[in-house]
């Protein structure tokens, strides 16, 4: 007779897989979307992202404002080179004109940051798939005054991967403020800083 556990998944089981996962992290390329809500209006960004530890950043505009645009944020400089057109300048990452309309930062997006706020009070839901791929959704409670308000978030790990393929923050209201999803996600594919020069 053969006999049969049942396993109940629980959501410090899956963040302390992800957690494993993001260590082994060394680059990754992804089609990042963000929707960003903000007085009743949505920005919808489409990016061709590139990250590198220990934060390199890639991100060009393929829809949306400032189409054609390029962001790429230096960690040792702590600054980003902007370029729009023949014009490249360096900037803060605290300039607003790098940010989004909510308020978030070019090191805000990327899959380790996101993976920073994960923890044990990481409530799991349910599993589902998304983008053909099997998910974990999660949702964790986040501390407002560090989130732009977000008291919440939800997340939707891939099984396989162990990690984020779209994160959603929502406000006390319980209305989202951003989404960010990570299509065509490659990890580990070699990047080195020449991939981040413009």
């Amino acid at each position: 007779m053969m006999l049969v556990h049942l396993l109940t998944l629980t959501g410090a089981d899956v963040v302390g897989n992800v957690k494993k996962a993001a260590a082994n992290l060394k680059d990754y390329t992804s089609r990042m979307e963000s929707k960003t809500y903000k007085d009743g209006k949505m920005e919808y960004k489409l990016y061709q992202h590139k990250y590198l530890r220990p934060g390199f950043i890639f991100m060009k505009v393929v829809k949306g404002k400032n189409k054609g645009g390029v962001a790429v944020y230096n960690p040792y400089k702590k600054k980003v080179r902007a370029k729009k057109g023949f014009i490249k300048v360096w900037l803060s990452p605290d300039d607003r004109r790098l940010r989004s309309p909510v308020g978030h930062r070019i090191y805000e997006s990327t899959i380790p940051w996101f993976v920073d706020r994960l923890d044990t009070r990481a409530k799991f839901l349910h599993e589902g798939t998304l983008f053909g791929r099997r998910v974990y959704v999660l949702e964790q409670p986040l501390d407002p005054s560090k989130n732009y308000g977000a008291v919440k978030a939800k997340y939707w790990i891939d099984a396989e991967m162990n990690l984020p393929l779209q994160i959603s923050d929502y406000g006390s209201d319980g209305k989202v403020i951003r989404t960010v999803k990570y299509r065509r996600l490659r990890v580990n594919v070699g990047l080195t800083e020449k991939d981040f020069n413009i």
